[in-house]
């Protein structure tokens, strides 16, 4: 049984880390006399633009720049923040 003990540790990982990307780490609006402006903006730095303007709402996507590892890794610090704090 212990054989594969590593490969469900690692699937447990990935799973966690699918999870955290979805995380929303900052929401901003900003507004202004003829249009609006949010950004949101995830835990693995991807963000989402929209923007309502003339009525009409338009909406772009930026994509993560951060590997799988690198989101582990802050996931990792991050966890270990929270346990510094308590």
């Amino acid at each position: 049984m212990g054989q594969y003990s590593n490969l469900v540790e690692k699937q447990r990982t990935l799973l966690a880390v699918e999870k955290w990307l979805k995380g929303v780490k900052l929401m901003m609006m900003e507004a202004h006399p003829h249009k609006k402006l949010w950004t949101t903006t995830y835990n693995d730095e991807a963000q989402l633009f929209e923007k309502f303007q003339d009525n009409k709402w338009t909406s772009t996507t930026l994509a993560s720049r951060m590997s799988i590892q690198d989101c582990v890794d802050q996931m990792s610090r991050e966890e270990q923040d929270v346990k510094y704090r308590k």
